[in-house]
């Protein structure tokens, strides 16, 4: 298949590469040849400028482009070698990596989710320590590489994993505040984030508050996360949090938002993830091209790359300025 290329005026192509001549595998390799960006380890091709190239997805733009300014977004996936052929920044659970014998090379930088939600729904708790935690991520960072930063080993606080737990709100708080605090004594090598966990907005502020209390300063880091808002039904309830936490002077990674959430929300994220593509696309008609090749797109790179450049443009649209009015 040829390829299709396109250049920006801030980048230089380089020429066309033979598949036939790169020795990169084809996880390495876009389908008309081309390596990834800053991916090909054994031939050396494209790593002296950007390779633009459209061939695999059809999207007219290369897949790791994003806009300069606004919340940097991370797409989440539930397939581990997706790190290495999608080659767009992703958010993937250790949930997802555990246990496996080899990893794969990620094309693009990607964080890793903790897969609290999996442990507290699965367990009712945490069946790892901070130290075997500390450890994955290690493994992870060295042998995948491109790990940016790591979630921690939070406790959400939605009234069924309350219910499941058998702890009050304020316990998974304390949990939450304490697991980042060993974390950190861990001294881990990798960039974990803490993480402000709660329900109600007045259970954020306690939370932020024990952070405090225990020595954290929030702001001191370049990151915060915001738990517990991926699965609420009121966008309105997931802006009260956010708005909240915000009021700190924090920089918020928004975890799991929905797409309404996300447009409503941006104002206040300096990051976010979302995996929201895929169960959009569970519920939908597979697209044109993949008629006859899957029942869904729950698992097609195609889906997720248009749903991708859609949330792009919702996050870093121009935003109407609110101004109080006047008597």
């Amino acid at each position: 298949m040829n390829a299709v290329l396109t250049a920006s005026a801030s980048r230089m192509l380089t020429p066309p590469v033979d598949a036939e001549t790169c020795t990169c595998t084809p996880a390495t390799r876009y389908a008309c040849g081309h390596c990834y960006h800053d991916q090909c380890l054994d031939c050396g091709f494209c790593t002296m400028g950007s390779c633009i190239c459209r061939c695999e997805y059809g999207l007219g733009f290369h897949p790791s482009d994003s806009p300069a300014e606004g919340p940097t977004f991370w797409i989440g996936g539930h397939h581990a070698k997706w790190l290495s052929t999608w080659g767009v920044p992703m958010c993937i659970s250790r949930s997802t990596l555990t246990g496996r014998a080899t990893l794969p090379r990620a094309a693009e930088a990607w964080v890793c989710d903790s897969g609290a939600f999996s442990e507290l729904g699965d367990h009712g708790g945490w069946t790892v320590s901070p130290h075997a935690y500390v450890r994955e991520l290690r493994r992870y960072r060295d042998e995948i590489g491109l790990l940016v930063w790591a979630g921690p080993q939070d406790w959400m606080c939605e009234p069924d994993m309350i219910a499941k737990t058998g702890l009050s709100v304020r316990e998974h708080i304390d949990r939450t505040v304490g697991n980042f605090v060993d974390l950190m004594a861990e001294e881990p090598g990798v960039d974990i984030i803490p993480t402000v966990q709660g329900w109600r907005p007045a259970d954020y502020e306690a939370c932020l508050d024990l952070y405090d209390k225990r020595g954290v300063r929030l702001a001191d880091y370049p990151l915060v996360g915001v738990g517990s808002v991926c699965r609420r039904k009121s966008v309105k309830d997931v802006e009260a949090v956010l708005a909240t936490v915000a009021a700190a002077g924090l920089r918020l990674h928004g975890f799991g938002l929905k797409t309404q959430a996300l447009e409503s929300c941006a104002e206040y994220l300096a990051s976010a993830d979302s995996l929201a593509w895929s169960r959009d696309a569970r519920w939908s008609a597979p697209l044109p091209q993949c008629e006859g090749k899957h029942k869904s797109c729950s698992n097609c790179v195609h889906w997720a790359m248009r749903w991708r450049e859609r949330v792009l443009g919702v996050l870093h649209a121009p935003r109407q300025l609110m101004f109080p009015v006047m008597a």
